[in-house]
């Protein structure tokens, strides 16, 4: 049982910290890297596609 003790302690310490005292992950996270995503290129490639899917169904 003297495993849990720290783990129970270390819950305990996440739990009753403030959450604006808390800091943000550092590095670059998942909203960075959509936040700088250009979209033009699959869009174009959406259209593309969605015209030759027309145009098989067409046909």
């Amino acid at each position: 049982m003297t495993a849990t003790q720290p783990v129970a302690q270390r819950l305990r310490a996440i739990f009753d910290t403030d959450a604006t005292t808390s800091q943000p992950f550092e590095g670059t996270g998942c909203s960075d890297h959509v936040r700088r995503r250009s979209l033009t290129a699959p869009v174009a490639v959406a259209a593309v596609l969605l015209v030759v899917l027309i145009a098989l169904l067409v046909l």
